[in-house]
């Protein structure tokens, strides 16, 4: 008997067909051919920024994330909050970074972690949050911003699963703040649901508002996608960051978790403040090979969170494999930025292996700087950084998560370039 994939969500028939219908067994996937990128073996790296780098991400603009919005007519970072925090190991701010277009304001609240003894200017790790910055510490002083509890409906997915005031520090472990600024970093995040709200119908609150009409979003021309509504927030905390005068900018890691992990790669392919690209079991549409069919596929995603994508995106629903490019396209333009991949061994939706053959494949950018990645590397076990190079990746044992012992090794990597 097939296993039934998605059940505990009790989904409708015509979706939970979507899920059976992905392939989930190693055994059966068939045979694939990866785009190539459109590199040479002597290709210098000025032919490659000057020819092919700009274009890298023109698919992924046109059918996938679509366009990431221009800077809004007023940003205004306003300092609402400061003090002591961890026994005096942190300066703890938080902002509100207001951001007017149109005549529309919208409100991203920021909370940001600075060592409270430090040399000079200090290495950023900013990252997208999902229930809210309360759920990121168990700090007694970080602000809970109150908003309304939409009722429980049919699927997880469409459930509010953000965190009231009696769940502070309830993903705390996915953050380490502590056991980052004892390494010497600054620490900041920002909820994604601030800036999109995850559910089919965030527009009416979201950033996106600042740039389109309510008619624009529904059409079958949408040319954009919560994703890069998401990527364009964290460009804005990056804009606030850089005017601190502790930060040091050259040095800014972006990471991400599941789909905050696509987003992650995809600011840090479009912004070149970002030092450091973070993806963690950020699957299909993020680090995986799309032509390599296991996991998560394009029709489902198209049926489940279609409003992460452009409107062209749901045309290649059931033809994967006809899509243009991969991602290590993605990948490809950040260069010679560094990048880091990390995925867990259980977690089948994401193709840990698909995730690491990406990044592999991708090398050959890295390589036109005179630069490594993880092209004389294999898959491997367990619990070992590999990477010497531009390129780590990492596999945890688990689940599909992000847990203290990925900040150990990608704090790791991190104290390498450094």
């Amino acid at each position: 008997m097939k296993e039934k994939r998605f059940a505990h969500e009790n989904l409708p028939p015509e979706i939970q067909a979507k899920a059976e219908a992905m392939n989930l067994d190693s055994d059966k996937i068939p045979p694939y051919t990866i785009p190539a990128l459109p590199v040479t073996e002597n290709m210098t790296s000025d032919e490659f920024e000057q020819n092919v780098q700009p274009h890298l991400l023109d698919e992924f603009k046109r059918s996938m994330y679509g366009e990431i919005p221009g800077m809004c007519e007023k940003l205004e970072f306003v300092l609402k909050k400061e003090g002591s925090a961890f026994n005096g190991m942190a300066i703890r701010r938080e902002f509100d970074i207001v951001c007017v277009n149109n005549n529309i304001e919208h409100v991203i609240p920021m909370l940001l972690y600075i060592p409270a003894k430090r040399q000079g200017k200090v290495p950023v790790i900013f990252g997208l949050n999902f229930p809210g910055n309360i759920a990121t510490t168990f700090d007694p002083e970080v602000t809970f911003n109150p908003f309304e509890r939409e009722p429980k409906t049919w699927t997880i997915r469409y459930n509010d699963n953000r965190a009231d005031e009696s769940q502070r520090g309830m993903k705390a472990y996915r953050w380490e703040f502590e056991k980052v600024l004892q390494q010497g970093f600054a620490a900041a995040t920002i909820s994604y649901n601030d800036i999109f709200y995850d559910k089919p119908w965030g527009f009416k609150t979201s950033v996106m508002r600042l740039f389109y009409t309510a008619e624009e979003w529904d059409s079958p021309q949408r040319n954009t996608g919560a994703i890069s509504a998401w990527a364009w927030g964290i460009m804005r905390a990056l804009d606030c960051l850089s005017t601190q005068e502790e930060i040091d900018m050259e040095h800014v890691v972006v990471h991400g978790h599941s789909r905050l992990g696509k987003t992650a790669l995809w600011a840090g392919a479009n912004d070149k403040r970002i030092w450091l690209t973070v993806s963690n079991c950020s699957g299909t549409c993020g680090a995986k090979f799309t032509h390599r069919y296991y996991g998560e596929d394009f029709s489902w995603l198209n049926v489940w969170v279609k409003h992460w994508f452009c409107a062209e995106f749901q045309k290649y629903a059931d033809r994967d494999l006809e899509y243009p490019v991969d991602q290590h396209f993605l990948m490809a333009a950040i260069a010679p930025r560094l990048l880091y991949i990390a995925s867990a061994s259980n977690d089948v939706y994401a193709d840990p292996e698909g995730e690491y053959l990406s990044g592999k494949l991708a090398s050959q950018a890295w390589n036109i700087y005179g630069r490594s990645g993880l092209e004389n590397t294999g898959f491997p076990e367990c619990g070992k950084l590999i990477g010497e190079g531009s390129i780590g990746y990492y596999l945890r044992n688990g689940e599909h998560e992000f847990m203290p012992e990925n900040w150990d090794a990608l704090l790791e990597f991190i104290k390498k370039h450094l």
